[in-house]
Parts: structure tokens; sequence; C-alpha cells
């Protein structure tokens, strides 16, 4: 419910994209939110760092950097 049909990814492939419930809140762990928590600028590896648990899958496409464990991780781009 409260999801949309999107392509995704360089394959464009339809997903089912649901918003996830704690979007945004400011976290320093992957167990902080539904999906991950996210950098909102860039932040040198291994640099204590907070962020925000991701929006939605859709997230998982393009440049992003994790946090956990309150530490910034290596900036990913995934096509």
């Amino acid at each position: 419910a409260g999801g949309s049909l999107q392509p995704l990814g360089r394959l464009q492939r339809v997903q089912c994209v649901v918003p996830y419930a704690d979007a945004g809140k400011v976290c320093s762990a992957k167990a902080d939110c539904s999906g991950q928590c996210l950098a909102t600028s860039d932040v040198a590896p291994g640099t204590a760092a907070r962020g925000v648990c991701q929006r939605d899958v859709s997230q998982n496409f393009g440049c992003r950097q994790r946090i956990d464990g309150g530490v910034a991780m290596g900036t990913i781009c995934v096509d």
C-alpha cells in the first residue's frame, strides 16, 4: 500500500517502490532503519558519522554512502 511501480536501474526493470516508514529518521547504523542508513553528504570513510534512513529501494541505485556502527563506509555506485 502506498507504493508505485517504477523502472529502476540500468535495465529499467519495473519494481514496486514502497516508502519505508522510517525514511529520513536520523541513524548511525543499518540496524536503526528498515533500509540502509545513508550519509547526507560526502564523509571521509572511517570517520564517525550519522545519516538518515533511506527513503525507498530506488535509493539502491546511483551513488550512495552507507553509515554503519556510527562510521562512514566508502561510497558505492550501482547502475
